[in-house]
């Protein structure tokens, strides 16, 4: 998909791997002026770099995902050298701590899973509409995961971070509505492109039987279709990032390939 997103400007959070980064490139692609967020200066460098031959410019802003101030500086960048802020995509995440078995974890391990999970895409929110509350435009996009709505072992808190985060979708979506503010999400699931898989291919290589391995194998026997591609969730960021879609807030929509079928 090509939108027609000439003289935009998108704020893409954890911009530089995996599902951020093909959001930034289809972007580009379609004209969009993109800051890209992150902390990884050689990979931006080369991400600003192939999207050179595209209309539009892209800029890097090194900053902290898990601090409202390293997402404000973002949004805040784009709002001061573009003048305004259309689109904020909330991707990107910390590795750190890792899914595990809630029985294996501490009260503390639970809080701050679930908080780092949670607080990126809710301190994202704020600052997108700290900027675009006075433009009566605006469109946050966040993404997820399908934990949220299907129970995964050893994903609880992982699961109830994305439900707070589908519940938030479809509140500030009637929330923010008069503002001229949507917002919607997009659920996914093991995605390869994405820096989970490169630790997956990497353990796998090593003979381990880490929860990420089990995870990977166990999803490429039960996918119905194929697994996810980065490519695949930025196909329909860009989508939400269009005028095309002005039409649609409060959604949240599964990608997984057929991996699973969830009700709501």
């Amino acid at each position: 998909m090509i939108a027609d997103m000439t003289g935009s400007v998108a704020v893409v959070l954890g911009g530089t791997k995996g599902i951020g980064r093909e959001s930034v490139r289809k972007l580009a692609m379609s004209g969009a002026h993109v800051v890209i967020q992150g902390r990884d200066e050689e990979a931006a460098a080369s991400l600003v770099e192939a999207c050179a031959q595209y209309s539009g410019e892209r800029l890097f802003v090194q900053s902290d995902l898990l601090a409202y101030a390293g997402i404000e500086q973002a949004v805040a960048t784009a709002k001061e050298r573009f003048g305004k802020v259309d689109v904020v995509v909330a991707s990107g995440g910390p590795r750190e701590p890792r899914p595990q078995l809630f029985v294996d974890m501490s009260p503390e391990e639970g809080i701050a899973c679930l908080q780092s999970r949670l607080m990126p895409r809710l301190n994202a929110l704020h600052a997108a509409v700290k900027y675009m509350r006075g433009q009566n435009y605006g469109k946050v996009i966040l993404v997820t995961t399908d934990a949220a709505r299907i129970p995964t072992p050893s994903e609880s808190m992982i699961g109830a971070a994305g439900a707070s985060i589908m519940f938030l979708t479809r509140a500030l979506a009637a929330e923010l509505a008069g503002l001229g503010i949507r917002v919607n999400a997009v659920a996914t699931t093991l995605t390869t492109g994405t820096p989970a898989h490169e630790r997956f291919l990497a353990a796998r290589e090593q003979g381990s039987q880490e929860v990420i391995v089990k995870a990977f194998t166990k999803a490429e026997q039960r996918v119905k279709f194929r697994l996810n591609t980065a490519e695949d969730l930025a196909e329909y960021i860009l989508y939400l990032a269009s005028r095309d879609s002005d039409q649609v807030s409060g959604s949240t929509l599964s990608i997984n390939g057929g991996l699973s079928f969830p009700s709501y």
